[in-house]
C-alpha cells in the first residue's frame, strides 16, 4: 500500500507528505506545550511576536497545504509555503538570539534555515514518472 501511494505521488509528493506530517505535528506541539515549556525563553519571545495559537495556525495551514498539494502536479505553492514558514521560523530565532532573548537561538535558526534550503532543493527536482 505504501509503495502504491509513493508511486502515485512521486518523490515530490512524498516529500510534501513528510512536510505535512512535520508541520501538523509541530502545530499540535505548539498548542499543547506544557506550562514549563511556555515559560522558556524561546516561547516567551515567540508569544511576544504573535500568540502561540496564531503560530500553530500557520504551521497547521502549511501542513494542510502540503497534504493537499502532495497529490497535485502543480505543487509549487506548497513548496514555497513550507520553505517560507521554516525561513521565517529560523529568522525569528535568529532575531531572538541577536536581541539576547534566546541564548542558543542561532542553533534553531541554523537548523530551520538549512531545512528551508533543503526544501528548495527538493522543489527543484523534476518528477520521473516513467518507471
Amino acid at each position: 500500500m505504501l509503495r502504491r501511494l509513493l508511486h502515485r505521488v512521486g518523490r515530490r509528493g512524498a516529500s510534501l507528505l513528510f512536510l505535512a506530517l512535520l508541520d501538523l505535528v509541530y502545530a499540535v506541539g505548539l498548542l499543547t506545550a506544557p506550562p514549563e515549556t511556555r515559560e522558556s525563553d524561546s516561547f516567551v519571545f515567540l508569544t511576544g511576536i504573535m500568540p502561540l495559537e496564531v503560530w500553530a495556525g500557520a504551521w497547521a495551514l502549511v501542513g494542510c497545504l502540503c497534504l493537499v498539494y502532495a497529490f497535485s502536479l502543480r505543487d509549487r505553492v506548497a513548496f514555497i509555503a513550507a520553505s517560507l514558514l521554516k525561513a521565517v521560523w529560523a529568522n525569528v530565532y535568529l532575531v531572538g538570539w541577536t536581541a539576547e532573548e534566546i541564548p542558543r537561538g542561532y542553533v534553531s535558526a541554523a537548523v530551520w534555515l538549512a531545512f528551508a534550503g533543503f526544501i528548495q532543493v527538493i522543489a527543484g527536482w523534476r518528477e520521473n514518472w516513467e518507471r
